[in-house]
């Protein structure tokens, strides 16, 4: 998506420089290295000529990464960056530190990222490690809440009417929010391997210096590393209503009885699942079925909101899925409710 009227005058020289510094860096030798900005810029994607029509300008990955703080609120003065330490709060303190638009920085992608980072995990542990003659002062949990914060820039939906890219830091949690729902139902998010970033060139723009990963192991590391450390397991949580997802990251340990609960949950899901594959099903009506409890009525707009789906489409799944006899609904058109049918022993 090329933005119209906007060009490298708009990109701030300063965000870009250290970029190629980083690129340069971790790809000694590459060929792009010797390229002039405009053209380093269509390589990574953030600058591109329509060939049909002759316009050509920056992409929106390129003016949000890169562009000057003016220039992204000239076009885009929906979307804030807001990050807040909130680790030792008061009654009289809200938070302990915030970057937000103040002025001082310019405010894009790539600037917010860097400055945010270093924050987030200046206080996770750093055991001493040798890897030969260097010290290794990274940990899977800083890579882990690093890679939490890119999901959060490629997933997010820069072209909605009102959203806030928000970063929170507590004593016990990070939490990170973008504006937009998500592309894939939640168990394949979980389960991984599928990648369908929002923002592909800003995967990638962020991948070549070294954060983040294009095959979608993403979240599952970050889950694996919540796990390996005892710690409850990050909630992926989307709020239709205000077209927004939140990532809760609790470093906070499982007790006995969560666990034994988890497990129980697991097992439950998996039979379910065997079954499932009895039936023809689309993977939007194993989302249904997945989010339904039992015997529990439900109307289109509940199920509807659980799947973060449009309400037409998802009385069609429903009605799909009574016809399959996988659930029964109440005889009122008008007030209509699904039930999921009890499993057969």
């Amino acid at each position: 998506m090329i933005i119209e009227y906007y060009t490298m005058d708009d990109i701030d020289r300063e965000t870009l420089r250290k970029y190629r510094q980083i690129f340069e860096i971790r790809n000694d030798g590459h060929v792009w290295n010797s390229l002039d900005d405009k053209a380093f810029l269509e390589k990574l994607g953030g600058y591109r000529k329509d060939r049909k029509t002759g316009v050509e300008g920056l992409t929106l990955a390129g003016l949000m990464m890169f562009g000057t703080g003016q220039a992204i609120r000239e076009k885009f003065d929906n979307v804030f960056m807001d990050y807040r330490n909130e680790s030792e709060v008061a009654a009289d303190i809200r938070w302990n530190d915030r970057i937000t638009y103040d002025g001082t920085w310019e405010n894009n992608l790539f600037n917010f990222f860097m400055k945010v980072t270093p924050k987030l995990t200046e206080d996770l542990k750093k055991p001493f490690k040798l890897e030969g003659m260097q010290r290794i002062d990274e940990t899977p949990v800083h890579k882990a809440v690093r890679e939490a914060f890119v999901n959060l820039i490629i997933h997010a939906d820069y072209l909605m009417d009102a959203g806030v890219l928000k970063v929170i830091k507590r004593s016990d949690s990070f939490e990170f929010t973008n504006p937009g729902i998500l592309k894939l139902p939640l168990e394949d998010i979980y389960r991984g391997g599928n990648s369908k970033s929002r923002n592909p060139h800003m995967q990638t723009m962020l991948r070549l210096v070294g954060f983040g990963d294009n095959a979608g192991s993403g979240f599952p590391t970050i889950l694996e590393t919540w796990k390996t450390e005892g710690w409850v397991e990050p909630e992926l949580l989307e709020d239709t209503n205000l077209n927004q997802v939140t990532l809760v990251m609790k470093m906070v340990k499982k007790t006995a009885g969560e666990s034994a609960e988890k497990s129980s949950e697991s097992a439950e899901k998996s039979s379910e699942s065997e079954n499932m594959k009895d039936f023809k099903l689309s993977e939007r009506q194993k989302q249904i079925l997945l989010n339904l409890e039992s015997g529990v009525e439900y109307s289109t707009e509940q199920v509807a909101e659980k799947i973060g789906l449009k309400g037409p489409r998802t009385r069609q799944l429903l009605n799909e899925l009574v016809d399959m006899e996988l659930l029964t609904c109440t005889a009122a058109t008008k007030n209509r409710r699904y039930i999921k049918n009890p499993k057969e022993s």
